[in-house]
């Protein structure tokens, strides 16, 4: 019998919850608090956390765990045109459809939540968020190579630009960074086409956009 008590989250009240565990679960899970350096609390509720916010939803949309070394080989069959198209499909339609699934609402921050948990959860790529005038920039890493960087670039800029969102995009091998306007701003470009962000990060390779109608 093991008691769960509470445990200090920033976005939801902790309560307390008595359930029984196999032995064996009990004991693994103890190596593994032991070896990362946290609770067993902390372990347990960070397992359960990952169940509800992503494991039980993700399988209800057919994902599935891949070795990365599959993944690689499959981005590297792709030709670029295939591996943009595909990237295009996923923006508009299972992006689209997952943001809703999980938030009830479709727009730019819940679009940038999902590729946040993505990031957490499915651990295809790592991700990076920060803001500069009037702009969040993106940096999705992922080391699969150009095809992959060229899907990736495709699935964001399909996704943002369904949502009247004004973002433009630079590929290297190994990442992408995506600059997002936030509401209320249109022009995210520098008059070179790269922005000052991506010149710090040393992004200056291929450059795609998406330019949105401004309207008065």
């Amino acid at each position: 019998m093991i008691e769960f008590g509470p445990v200090s989250l920033t976005s939801s009240r902790a309560v307390t919850r008595t359930l029984r565990i196999d032995s064996d679960v009990e004991a693994r899970i103890e190596q593994l608090a032991d070896k990362e350096g946290v609770s067993f609390n902390q372990l347990a509720n960070r397992s359960l956390r990952k169940l509800v916010e992503w494991e039980a939803t993700a399988e209800r949309f057919g994902f599935a765990q891949v070795p990365i070394y599959a993944l690689e080989r499959v981005f590297a069959i792709l030709s670029e045109d295939q591996a943009r198209e595909l990237g295009r499909e996923a923006g508009k339609n299972m992006m689209q459809e997952l943001i809703l699934f999980w938030f009830k609402k479709l727009d730019r921050e819940s679009a940038l939540d999902l590729l946040a948990m993505s990031a957490k959860y499915a651990r295809l790529f790592t991700l990076e968020r920060m803001s500069e005038g009037g702009t969040d920039t993106v940096v999705l890493k992922h080391d699969r190579g150009p095809r992959a960087s060229a899907y990736y670039s495709e699935l964001l800029k399909s996704l943002f630009h369904s949502l009247d969102v004004d973002v433009d995009t630079h590929e290297t091998d190994g990442q992408v960074v995506a600059h997002i306007a936030q509401p209320g701003k249109l022009d995210i470009r520098s008059p070179r086409g790269t922005s000052p962000i991506a010149r710090r990060l040393g992004v200056a390779a291929r450059t795609t956009e998406v330019p949105i109608p401004i309207t008065s």
